[in-house]
């Protein structure tokens, strides 16, 4: 999987790393895999996509991870609006220390946040601008949903 495998010994590392590169740039037997996402992705100069987003299952617990991460409120300086999600666009990878900066992706419904394992409406997620820093080394799988354009 991408032409980082044989370097490091961490596929989720690798992985997220390959999504990295082939967002920055804007055959498989599965119908939908990482590696089709990012051929979608990276699928010519006519692609209106710029991100795939992606679900970390956590190492041990088999959990789909949740990320939290705060901002500065919309209506005031004083409030701060917390944002969980299980769904992110990777920024940046450190092939080094296998850490990632993910930001965390939620829908534009404010009706469909409450819930993060109900059915995902794919096209109407949003950025948040809200990142976090993960150790890549905690996590087993990593899910690739298709490409969308944030």
């Amino acid at each position: 999987m991408g032409k980082h495998s044989e370097k490091f010994t961490n596929c989720v590392c690798d992985t997220l790393l390959s999504i990295v590169e082939a967002q920055d740039q804007v055959e498989n037997d599965c119908q939908f895999s990482c590696d089709t996402a990012i051929q979608e992705l990276v699928g010519g100069a006519s692609s209106p996509y710029n991100t795939i987003p992606v679900m970390l299952t956590c190492k041990g617990t088999c959990e789909l991870f949740v990320g939290h991460g705060v901002r500065r409120s919309d209506e005031t300086d004083t409030e701060l609006d917390v944002i969980n999600s299980i769904v992110f666009r990777v920024n940046d990878v450190d092939p080094e220390t296998c850490c990632a900066t993910l930001e965390l992706l939620q829908e534009a419904d404010t009706r469909n946040r409450g819930d993060l394992l109900k059915k995902i409406e794919h096209a109407d997620l949003e950025a948040t601008n809200v990142c976090i820093t993960v150790d890549l080394k905690c996590f087993c799988a990593v899910t690739c949903l298709p490409p969308v354009n944030l």
